[in-house]
């Protein structure tokens, strides 16, 4: 892999008070378990962060917990976090309850840094969970539609809410956009998809490990046009957490992962059109903090609730040039053995996507390939790693997005 580093040598992210790094990671694995609890899930990922990070619960001073759907799922509202910590042994420390669309994982974790960089606690665990699937297939979908706004929402075709997430329309959309305005093709959005599934099957944690070539992708049943079903995330349950601390033995320990920047944004107000969306905002701020570029970066894990939003994420977050995307797909560049690594973890198409708990999967794979420790996926020698998520549709553009920069030691 050719890199660009001026000077290898990375440094602690610090806030107003000191550094905080990631020490442990876990996450169960990601798929449709209509019999398995959030309380399941949750306790799966807490015990191999927890075990991963070398501590007990008890050295956990607050936690932060990211879910989307559980209130229109299971009916579980207001104290999701007290609810699946409590059993774990999560209990008399500050709980926090964060909810943010598919950006809700990259939340927690941005929240979990500004309390451990600012002196406030040394060790805090974020935690996301998911519960999307149910019974009533029409009940997800509807679900679904709350990340976007309910009076004001986009456009979907018949079916949408009931038969599909409605968000499948709009990644239609955005697809036929990339065909129009930066030359993408059918076979490069295939291309691209059948370089996730294939790494999917090397993923414990993978929803779907059946692998796909370009041609089964673009073969696959039509959802929305242009869209197949393969280009598309499948509905998952799952968790994934993560342990931010600043204890000195981990400061010390070259088995934890340095946070460069933890950056979020918003998208632009509605009387500046011309301002940078949120992905955009999120990774330029990421960058400025970090005090690198994207051509820095080794390897990134970027949302692809759908092909269409990944290929337009590695334009927003600086990585490919808007003329450069087809080619990008065609060529490989993406790939293990390309200049740019992106999703080799399958991403959310091929790993899954369990809306509050993706963003922390994402740390947990780059993690993984950061300390080397990432199987049969490994890539060579990475150092530093992009992961970003976004979540949520506000008048057309995406509602929030966070960036998270990781160095290794």
């Amino acid at each position: 892999m050719t890199t660009t580093h001026e000077n290898p040598e990375t440094t602690m992210s610090t806030g107003p008070s000191g550094p905080a790094v990631i020490s442990g990671v876990g996450m169960s694995a990601f798929g449709k378990q209509l019999d398995t609890s959030m309380k399941q899930l949750g306790r799966v990922a807490v015990d191999a962060a927890l075990a991963d990070a070398g501590i007990g619960v008890g050295d956990v001073q607050a936690m932060v917990f990211s879910n989307a759907l559980a209130g229109l799922i299971t009916g579980q509202e207001c104290i999701r976090g007290e609810v699946v910590g409590y059993p774990l042994g999560l209990a008399g420390i500050p709980i926090h309850n964060v909810e943010n669309a598919c950006a809700s994982g990259g939340n927690a974790l941005h929240l979990a840094w500004m309390m451990v960089a600012s002196g406030m606690y040394d060790t805090v665990l974020a935690l996301g969970v998911e519960k999307a699937n149910h019974v009533d297939r029409a009940r997800t979908f509807a679900a679904y539609g709350a990340g976007m706004d309910v009076e004001d929402g986009f456009a979907t075709a018949d079916g949408a809410g009931q038969e599909r997430s409605p968000f499948v329309d709009r990644q239609a959309r955005l697809a036929s956009t990339l065909f129009d305005e930066r030359g993408v093709t059918m076979e490069g959005l295939a291309r691209v998809t059948s370089r996730s599934l294939q790494a999917a099957r090397h993923n414990p944690y993978a929803h779907r490990r059946f692998g796909a070539t370009p041609q089964e992708v673009l073969d696959a049943r039509v959802v929305v046009e242009p869209l197949t079903v393969l280009m598309s995330s499948p509905v998952s349950d799952g968790a994934a957490a993560v342990v931010v601390t600043s204890r000195p033995e981990a400061l010390a320990s070259n088995r934890s992962v340095d946070i460069l920047a933890s950056r979020m944004a918003t998208r632009p107000p509605q009387d500046r059109p011309e301002a940078p969306n949120a992905v955009e905002a999120s990774a330029r701020a990421a960058y400025e903090q970090a005090g690198l570029g994207p051509e820095d970066m080794d390897l990134a894990e970027v949302h692809d609730a759908s092909v269409a939003y990944e290929l337009m994420a590695w334009v927003d977050t600086g990585l490919c040039a808007p003329d450069d995307v087809q080619r990008w797909a065609m060529d490989g560049v993406t790939d293990a053995g390309g200049a740019m690594p992106v999703n080799r973890s399958g991403g959310l198409v091929g790993r899954g996507h369990a809306l509050g708990a993706s963003g922390l999967a994402q740390v947990h794979d780059v993690v993984g390939q950061l300390r080397g420790e990432a199987g049969a996926l490994q890539l060579d020698d990475p150092r530093l790693g992009l992961v970003q998520i976004g979540g949520g549709v506000v008048d057309w553009l995406t509602a929030a997005s966070s960036v998270h920069v990781l160095g290794r030691r």
